[in-house]
């Protein structure tokens, strides 16, 4: 099957909804008729605890509004700490190996959180080729192997679901398979990643350093001791190569995506920006365009006045442009223990009633007819923008006439520049912001610049996005 085949697998798979009516729910419960569903729990860190919390606290809840009784069969993590505290309801709920649950005849779905790729990956495919639906939050693995992922599970008539991959609570991906499904989507733009848009949050409002809002959440529990994939973009990215395989049908990796981090942004950006009228966010993008679809993760200067700006603390946010519905914006807990379990327990409960009123086979596989393998990915270096130049410089003269001769030799024009601060002989800050130019032209400039006796370290550069 060609590659470009499966882009459109995932838009056009049907969500395994429930197709009896609520009628039908509300007599089967006043009848005393319960449809039981079993689970297997792969992984108890904080989000495998919180799914076990809101399958074993809310299950009555569950019941009542699906006519389907989901219980958790087992439970497994090689971490034997994550186990203590778990009610295993007087040996109802057994403490298996990972191989026990997937083999286990009376488990029909698997939830895979332990995170990662190749064990991760490993266990949902032993448990899809044993025809066992699967839920999984694991962005990571689906950005890379979606393909490898999705051909098992339209092999052997299963499910897998994913909602919790991207934006947490954020209902982004049911949108974008279900109620969006109609439309021709323009723009994705995304702030995908808490721990990041918290440090942007905490030094806007306080102007303390990046280190010192790193460490702040942190302290909070809101970044991980290593937060390395969070603040260099790549969690972003991940989940944009997620969105744009369903938002634009493309033969998308997480490769593809161009990603830039937030650790060189100091507190003089975020106070320049504000005095300019902007936000500076981590902004991913994927937008449409003649020459191919962009795709971008990087820091971003938007207009203050735009409701992605207002977007603070450890919240998500997905605008997204289409020709029909125009434009909406969901905006949620992207992350956390509660907000996670949410989507996943959404996803299990949505497989559960498949499985209860119409048993475990998915009768409908991947439909490939309308895939689509047109649309590509847009080089970086064509990309056409704005941009936001902080340069640091000895202060004296000549300098700004040096630094717009490189620019003009790039045909770059400066739309305005600042100089606060002025110190004879001392490095001082200059800000300018230039019109419309090519990306490939800015990086040959900026290296050329950078070079420059009188600048003394590395220019800081914002893109600008116009909405």
């Amino acid at each position: 099957m060609a590659h470009g085949a499966w882009c459109m697998a995932l838009l056009t798979y049907p969500l395994p909804r429930a197709p009896c009516p609520m009628h039908l729910t509300k007599c089967l419960s006043a009848k005393g008729i319960m449809k039981k569903v079993n689970i297997g729990l792969i992984g108890l860190g904080t989000v495998g605890r919180g799914v076990y919390d809101a399958i074993t606290c809310n299950g009555d809840l569950i019941a009542r509004r699906t006519g389907v009784s989901v219980a958790i069969r087992g439970v497994c993590d090689e971490d034997k700490k994550a186990l203590k505290g778990i009610d295993l309801q007087g040996g109802a709920v057994k403490v298996c190996t990972a191989d026990e649950l997937i083999k286990d005849r009376h488990i029909d779905i698997i939830v895979e959180l332990i995170g990662g790729v190749d064990s991760a990956k490993e266990i949902i495919l032993s448990a899809l080729r044993k025809k066992k639906h699967v839920v999984t939050a694991n962005k990571a693995l689906l950005s890379g192997h979606w393909k490898e992922i999705f051909g098992a599970a339209s092999e052997n008539g299963v499910f897998v679901n994913f909602e919790a991959s991207v934006g947490g609570a954020i209902p982004v991906i049911r949108t974008l398979r279900e109620s969006f499904v109609a439309d021709r989507i323009d723009t994705i733009y995304g702030i995908l990643n808490g721990t990041t848009n918290f440090i942007l949050s905490m030094m806007a409002m306080t102007g303390c350093s990046f280190d010192e809002a790193l460490k702040i959440a942190q302290e909070k529990g809101i970044a991980e001791a290593d937060p390395g994939l969070d603040i260099s973009g790549k969690d972003s990215a991940h989940k944009l190569a997620i969105l744009a395989l369903l938002g634009f049908g493309m033969d998308v990796f997480c490769n593809d995506v161009y990603t830039e981090g937030i650790t060189h942004i100091g507190p003089q950006d975020m106070r320049n920006a504000a005095r300019l009228g902007y936000s500076i966010k981590l902004l991913a993008i994927a937008k449409d365009t003649p020459d191919g679809v962009q795709l971008r993760v990087h820091p971003t200067l938007i207009m203050a006045s735009h409701l992605l700006s207002g977007v603070r603390g450890a919240d998500n946010a997905i605008f997204v442009k289409g020709d029909l519905m125009g434009e909406s914006l969901l905006f949620g807990k992207g992350a956390g223990r509660k907000p996670t379990a949410s989507s996943i327990a959404g996803d299990i409960v949505e497989i559960a009633r498949h499985v209860a009123f119409f048993g475990n086979n998915n009768p409908v596989p991947y439909n490939l007819n309308y895939a689509s393998g047109e649309k590509s990915v847009s080089p970086m270096e064509e990309l056409f923008i704005s941009y936001y130049l902080r340069f640091s410089v000895i202060d004296k003269p000549g300098v700004l006439a040096g630094i717009s001769s490189i620019l003009a030799k790039y045909n770059i024009s400066i739309a305005s520049v600042s100089q606060e601060e002025r110190k004879a002989g001392e490095t001082v800050p200059v800000v300018i912001l230039n019109h419309s130019a090519k990306e490939g032209d800015m990086r040959k400039a900026i290296a050329e610049i950078d070079e420059l006796e009188y600048v003394t370290d590395k220019t800081v550069v914002i893109r600008m996005e116009e909405f």
